[in-house]
């Protein structure tokens, strides 16, 4: 499907599913986004520290959650931690990808967009099981090589969401609870349409 297609799919798929997807949604994008500061006062300014890469196994569940629910194969919220017994591999490779795209974005900030839009893969090889014997610099490698010639199509995808994000902002955030579903059932579709043309050309 091309990109208008998937979001018209995406906006029938989600209908009467909107708080089954949305507190999956939340839960992930608290926990992948968590971070304290410590420190600081009297004007100084603290340190703040980062927990959210101890939780990047919450993300590749979210992925596998809502590919299940894109398929209409049985899904539950516990599938959000399904991948915390493959810890260390999805931990080190959430690792390996935030050094490799922090250290393209110090040369310039598109470098490091780049580098991000090559790695957008990496929770959908997590997820899947064919690939469970891959090591993280493989599963970086194979998805830089899945991405190839899509990256401008992910920048495009993206961009197409500007307006929804913008009604978001006016509407204080509470148009989140219909767009947050809506894209992620969408992105999910995007993304894995790319990983599986390649797979079918690469057998």
């Amino acid at each position: 499907m091309e990109r208008a297609e998937i979001k018209q799919w995406a906006k029938g798929k989600i209908k009467g599913h909107i708080w089954e997807l949305l507190v999956p949604i939340i839960v992930a994008s608290i926990l992948v986004n968590l971070s304290f500061t410590v420190g600081g006062g009297d004007g100084e300014t603290g340190t703040t520290i980062t927990l959210g890469l101890f939780f990047y196994f919450v993300n590749v569940g979210l992925i596998k959650f809502i590919k299940a629910f894109n398929e209409d194969k049985p899904h539950e919220f516990k599938d959000l931690f399904y991948y915390a017994n493959d810890y260390v591999r999805t931990f080190l490779t959430g690792l390996l990808s935030g050094i490799f795209i922090f250290l393209w974005a110090l040369l310039l900030i598109v470098p490091g967009i780049i580098k991000a839009f090559a790695y957008a893969l990496i929770p959908y090889i997590l997820e899947d099981e064919k690939y469970k014997d891959k090591k993280p610099m493989e599963i970086l490698k194979l998805s830089e090589e899945m991405m190839k010639g899509h990256k401008m199509d992910l920048f495009v995808y993206y961009l197409s969401w500007i307006g929804w994000g913008l009604l978001v902002l006016v509407t204080l955030g509470i148009a989140a609870i219909y767009v947050a579903p809506y894209s992620k059932v969408a992105e999910v579709k995007f993304l894995t349409q790319i990983k599986e043309k390649y797979e079918s050309e690469n057998k």
